[in-house]
């Protein structure tokens, strides 16, 4: 049986219940005393990027992460 592959534009496919299961993974796997405190939410981050693409955007333009060929500076708000 061949496996379906999300891709970007499908992002917001993923169930949030996934997203948690999948953080809490990667704060085992990485050591982490937990994935959110009082000032660090590693679990909205992650669902947040994945399920809101005005969000996604935003972060990607803080992170310097953009595709010259499809983003430019009028498509974001900042």
């Amino acid at each position: 049986m061949e496996k379906y592959l999300i891709h970007s534009n499908e992002f917001h496919l993923i169930a949030p219940e996934k997203i948690h299961t999948a953080v809490e993974q990667m704060v085992d796997t990485l050591g982490l005393a937990a994935g959110s405190t009082y000032h660090f939410d590693l679990y909205r981050v992650v669902e947040t990027y994945f399920s809101d693409l005005e969000r996604r955007k935003e972060m990607n333009m803080l992170l310097g992460i953009t595709d010259p060929d499809t983003d430019s500076i009028d498509d974001y708000d900042g």
